[in-house]
């Protein structure tokens, strides 16, 4: 029978909600939120990869050009502010309490986190592969060259039979 009362009373008290369309919504001065990247001032050293333990943000490599793209998810991010901490650009990674950023990719739920993640490791490892491959034919070419230079020098020191 309480409980009935005190149902009755809510519909005449004011509401304890913040009424967000009518009033902004509150935003402490510590907020931590969404992470903004400046391309420009970036170092492409993945730190800030590194560093984030739910792994929201990751690296994609171009295996031709081997130019790097930045990858951002806030919906595995937890806001704990470790990619800024280790980012030694400053100001490449910064914390954003403005939705409407500039920096910001307006992004989708169900966009493939999960296979942009995988394919970003795969892009990276692809590259790296790549890259070696043409290390090891360069130095197949190099130690041919060396072994023509050298034949050549043996034929041009042997000493000619003139009768």
């Amino acid at each position: 029978m309480k409980s009935f009362f005190n149902a009755i009373g809510n519909l005449f008290r004011k509401p304890v909600t913040t009424p967000f369309p009518a009033a902004p919504t509150y935003i402490p001065d510590d907020y931590r939120g969404l992470i903004v990247f400046e391309e420009s001032l970036c170092i492409w050293c993945r730190k800030c990869e590194m560093a984030c333990p739910p792994g929201a943000i990751v690296f994609s490599q171009d295996i031709e050009t081997g130019k790097q793209e930045y990858h951002y998810s806030p919906y595995v991010c937890i806001y704990c502010q470790e990619c800024v901490r280790a980012c030694p650009a400053p100001g490449a990674l910064l914390q954003s309490a403005e939705p409407g950023h500039p920096g910001l990719k307006e992004q989708n739920l169900n966009n493939g986190w999960n296979k942009l993640f995988d394919d970003a490791l795969e892009s990276r490892a692809a590259y790296a592969a790549e890259k070696k491959r043409k290390q090891a034919e360069e130095k197949a070419k190099k130690e041919a060259e060396a072994k023509a230079a050298a034949a050549k020098a043996n034929e041009d020191n042997k000493p000619t039979d003139q009768v």
